[in-house]
């Protein structure tokens, strides 16, 4: 018995040894991936000295002697702090998720593809200033030259989160920042999936009732909400959508989140102190990390500091010496659906104004962790990328023999909103702030709110559609894409 119990003893003993190494171990690796802030670096790709120095919040000021090393100590600032969720980010706007996560991703992956945001970030980059050029690469150089350092020193993987997950980290390139701005305008839109509500309650109920549900239109000038029956006979009334799939990494919050954004500004007459006012309170869903992240940069015109997104070199909401800018969702209409009729003919062809025209086709593969690679065909119309349903509850309104194409401002490859943002930061008056706004800026469409010294402005940023007054739902629920005055016809000026 006593023999017994003593070879008990040295078990649990040898147990709780284990367990103990094993955490400590674990301990190690983690506290390795996390940052050391007084480290001195030399890196080959620094024109001049500079300092990444912190303040007791926290927040990062990249004190440089020229734009490169700025833009560079940014990059190296927000992926020593935040390269888990950068990376997330890119596979999210790449659709490559599920090469982590396994089938409960591919929803979302598909999306993605379909959307190709990426791929218009990739030919969006050439169509940059050549400053904002400069400032992608040298960002880009600077998330880099972390990444090297966690890989040369054997820091962990850079974020403990790494541990979990044995893909390599691809570098950082200038087309990865543009994405995260594609990113962030489809998550600040939900009209798509509001044409689909409003539609499917258009079969079932009566304009004045439509209203009551999903809200009016604002403003005098709308034509009154047709039923959708009447555009597309034999619609089903009570049409079963698929179960949701959906995870917590969906890219788009949802029609429930209720959502607003907040600002105001007092001239400098409407201050005690003699100077402009600006406050901004910009509403995202709870998120860890959160989106935004505190920095300030030196750069030639000035010093700035607000809130950026790690994953794009610059400052979204904050000021230089001169001039405070914020921005607010508009919620303004940038997305409409278009049924699309297949020619019962050439299936790969597809009814326009001008008679059946082949659809723009490719195949993509999605890579799946434990499970088959999936191969789907993408399609894109003159509206834009094709839906055959399983997305925004579309299985509910198409019939055999038609898809739906989504029309979208973000859906531009040549989009140069990243150098109207540089613009901005750079900006020290409210004309200059404004005219580089609203010559450049894309998606998404923002409300854009200003101070200077003096003086306060709001505006409204970014592409919004032009639709014919003959449009049969003036782009409320989705409409039948060969109908000339159904598609869009350009922008609205900066004055409409």
């Amino acid at each position: 018995m006593t023999q017994l119990l003593k070879w008990l003893f040295r078990g649990i003993v040898g147990i709780v040894g284990i367990m103990a190494l094993t955490l400590a171990f674990a301990y190690f690796l983690a506290t390795r991936s996390l940052p050391d802030y007084a480290e001195a670096i030399v890196h080959s790709g620094v024109q001049q000295p500079f300092e990444v120095v912190r303040d007791t919040a926290n927040v990062p000021h990249v004190l440089a002697q020229t734009d490169h090393d700025a833009f560079f100590g940014l990059g190296y600032a927000h992926a020593t702090d935040r390269l888990w969720q950068m990376t997330l980010l890119r596979r999210t706007v790449q659709g490559r998720l599920s090469e982590l996560f396994g089938p409960e991703t591919v929803q979302t992956d598909t999306l993605m593809r379909i959307l190709d945001l990426y791929g218009l970030a990739v030919s969006s980059v050439s169509a940059q200033t050549p400053q904002a050029l400069e400032a992608l690469n040298a960002y880009s150089d600077g998330v880099n030259a972390r990444i090297d350092q966690v890989n040369e020193a054997a820091l962990g993987r850079g974020a403990p989160e790494f541990f979990l997950f044995s893909n390599a980290i691809a570098p950082w390139q200038p087309a990865d920042s543009l994405a995260s701005l594609k990113l962030l305008a489809l998550q600040q839109t939900d009209h798509a999936e509001r044409e689909v509500l409003t539609a499917r309650t258009s079969l079932i109920l009566s304009p004045e009732q439509v209203d009551e549900v999903v809200g009016p239109t604002p403003g005098p000038g709308v034509s009154e909400l047709p039923n959708l029956a009447d555009l597309m006979a034999t619609l089903p009334k009570y049409a079963a959508k698929k179960a949701e799939t959906s995870t917590g990494l969906r890219p788009q919050p949802g029609l429930n989140r209720a959502g607003a954004s907040n600002a105001w500004a007092a001239a400098s007459s409407r201050s005690a102190a003699g100077g402009a006012i600006l406050a901004n309170d910009p509403h995202l869903a709870f998120s860890a990390p959160t989106l935004w992240y505190l920095a300030r940069i030196d750069l030639r015109s000035g010093g700035v500091i607000g809130a950026s997104i790690p994953g794009a070199p610059m400052i979204f909401l904050g000021r230089n010496s001169n001039l405070g800018w914020g921005v607010t969702a508009s919620y303004a209409d940038t997305q409409d659906f278009f049924f699309e009729e297949i020619d019962a003919e050439d299936p790969s062809s597809y009814r326009t104004p001008n008679g059946s025209k082949p659809f723009e086709m490719r195949q993509s593969i999605i890579r799946v962790k434990g499970a088959p690679s999936v191969t789907i065909d993408l399609r894109w119309t003159e509206n834009g990328p094709v839906f055959s349903g399983g997305h925004y509850e579309l299985e509910t309104l198409l019939r055999n023999g038609f898809v739906a194409s989504l029309a979208w401002t973000a859906l531009n490859g040549q989009d140069t909103s990243f150098s109207a943002g540089l613009a901005l930061m750079q900006s020290r008056t409210i004309d200059t702030a404004l005219s580089a706004m609203r010559q450049s800026f894309v998606a998404p469409a923002f409300n854009l709110i200003l101070a200077d010294e003096n003086d306060v402005a709001l505006t409204t940023i970014g592409h919004l559609p032009k639709r014919d007054a003959r449009h049969q739902t003036q782009g409320r629920m989705p409409s039948p894409g060969w109908i000339s005055e159904n598609r869009w016809h350009g922008k609205l000026s900066n004055d409409e």
